[in-house]
């Protein structure tokens, strides 16, 4: 298994390499990319206020990069991530997709800087752009998040056989830090449009005799990773997606929010992960979005 994570200047990438080494995917090789973009300057100044030549600010730039990348590196290199480092000229979003075409990386990892509701829609621009634009898994960090130790997680579903490959691929990653696992199912009220949450959205109302049928199909799902080693359990919740999710975020205290992300053009991912995007922009727990491609 293969892994990008995105080096940033502010050192928050710190959380990042931490959440997926929590995760311990016997990943092979981690490529630990900083982009640095175009700027159009025509009075930079240093830290200290003094005018200087837009070629020195962009050499100070190259500078800090250099030594956040080897302290990255340091990071990974605890986590047994096996880490190499690189350097390019561009933008952040359409830099780590290119390169995870290119090297088939499995998992793009990024750190979320989100300081309140209204900030996150800006502050998060490039979580947001790579849930939306990639057709790769992603791993959302958040900034604050440096805990040690396994993970509990919240795979949220939607029984769908897309769900299967999603739950199929978590098993393959082979996850060995991952301590327990809730299966959620979220059934809306039929007055709502959208009845049987997760992955995908079903536009027919559920009648009360596929209730049954639909716990025993999160029981299957729990199953998978039973066999492979993690205690899980499932759980069939009724009331509304988001709110529903992180209810069951807080009330199991998980570490992370696993769900899939259907879709594989542009549009179809505006519009039907539409409630990923949600977890992604507005919540503060990472967030773990598995696409099997």
């Amino acid at each position: 298994m293969k892994a990008v994570v995105g080096i940033d200047l502010e050192q928050n990438y710190s959380s990042a390499i931490s959440l997926l080494g929590r995760l311990n995917f016997g990943i092979t090789e981690t490529t630990l990319l900083h982009v640095t973009e175009p700027y159009s300057l025509t009075l930079p100044y240093s830290a200290y206020g003094v005018l200087v030549e837009a070629d020195e600010f962009l050499a100070k730039l190259k500078e800090s990069a250099v030594a956040n990348l080897a302290a990255a590196e340091a990071k990974a290199n605890e986590f047994g991530l096996n880490p190499k480092t690189r350097m390019e000229d561009g933008f952040p979003i359409r830099s780590l997709i290119d390169f995870a075409d290119d090297s088939a990386v499995d998992l793009i990892c990024v750190t979320s800087t989100i300081s309140n509701t209204l900030g996150a829609v800006f502050g998060g621009s490039v979580a947001r752009g790579l849930a939306i634009a990639a057709k790769h898994s992603i791993l959302v960090a958040r900034e604050s998040e440096l805990k040690n130790g396994p993970l509990k997680i919240v795979f949220a579903v939607d029984q769908s056989e897309y769900c299967n490959q999603c739950l199929d691929l978590l098993v393959k990653w082979a996850p060995k830090g991952i301590s327990e696992a809730t299966i959620l199912t979220v059934v809306e009220s039929k007055s709502d449009h959208r009845h049987l949450f997760g992955i995908g959205h079903s536009h027919q109302s559920i009648a009360p005799d596929h209730s049954s049928a639909i716990s025993e199909n999160g029981e299957r799902l729990a199953r998978k990773l039973i066999e492979f080693g993690i205690p899980t359990h499932s759980k069939v919740v009724i009331g509304g997606i988001d709110v529903s999710i992180h209810q069951a975020m807080v009330e199991s205290g998980a570490d992370l929010l696993v769900m899939g992300s259907p879709g594989h053009s542009f549009v179809d991912r505006v519009i039907s992960g539409s409630v990923s995007l949600h977890e992604v922009i507005f919540e503060r727990y990472p967030v773990l979005l598995l696409r099997p491609v």
